[in-house]
C-alpha cells in the first residue's frame, strides 16, 4: 500500500481528497465530511472504474467468502478489527497526518501480515479490507457516538450459528427516506 497527499476531487472540484490509499486494483479516498468537524467522507474505486462509496454490505460480502475459505483464520482476523472498533475514539482532527497515523499505527497493531492466506478469496486482499473498516469505523464513531452497526455486523459474523439472512440485512440498511 502507497499512502499519498490527495488530489482526486469529487462534486464538481469543490472537494480535494485530504489522502489516498493506493492499492494494486484499488484507491481509497478520504475527503472532509458535512456532518461534523471532523467527518470524513470515504470513496474507492477499482481500476478505471467510478468512484464508489462503500457500504458495510461490500464488506460483509468479503467476509463471508473469506469465511468459506478458511473460517478459522477469518475469525481472527475479525476479532482484530473488533479490537480496532471496540478501541477506536472519534477524530479530534481529519488531516493528512492523522489519517496516515491512524492506518499505519493500526496495521502493525492487528499485524496484518497474518492475514495474507485470505487474500486467494473474496474481492478485497485484507490490507485493502483493513483500510476500508477501519476508516468505516472511525467515521461512524466521529459522527455517532452511540453508532454500533459496524461493531454489530462483526459480532454476527463472529457467531458460530451465523444467521446470513440477518448479517446481509443489517449492512445493507440504510435508514429511512
Amino acid at each position: 500500500m502507497d499512502i499519498r497527499k490527495g488530489s482526486k476531487t469529487i462534486e464538481n472540484g469543490t472537494k480535494k481528497a485530504i489522502i489516498e490509499f493506493v492499492f494494486t486494483n484499488y484507491i481509497i479516498y478520504v475527503f472532509q465530511g458535512n456532518l461534523s468537524r471532523f467527518d470524513i467522507i470515504i470513496k474507492y474505486k477499482k481500476d478505471n472504474k467510478r468512484i464508489r462509496t462503500p457500504k458495510h454490505i461490500h464488506w460483509a460480502v468479503d467476509v463471508l467468502m473469506k469465511m468459506q475459505g478458511n473460517q478459522d483464520l477469518t475469525k481472527k482476523y475479525l476479532l482484530a478489527i473488533q479490537n480496532c472498533w471496540n478501541t477506536c475514539v472519534p477524530l479530534v482532527n481529519n488531516d493528512f497526518n492523522t489519517l496516515k497515523d491512524l492506518i499505519e499505527k493500526g496495521k502493525e497493531d492487528i499485524e496484518i501480515e497474518k492475514f495474507f492466506d485470505l487474500n486467494a478469496f473474496g474481492e478485497y486482499d485484507v490490507e485493502f479490507l483493513y483500510v476500508l473498516m477501519e476508516l468505516l469505523a472511525v467515521q461512524e464513531k466521529t459522527n455517532r457516538s452511540d453508532a454500533y452497526m459496524f461493531g454489530s455486523i462483526i459480532e454476527q459474523l463472529l457467531e458460530t450459528d451465523r444467521d446470513i439472512f440477518k448479517i446481509i440485512s443489517t449492512a445493507g440498511y440504510v435508514g429511512r427516506s
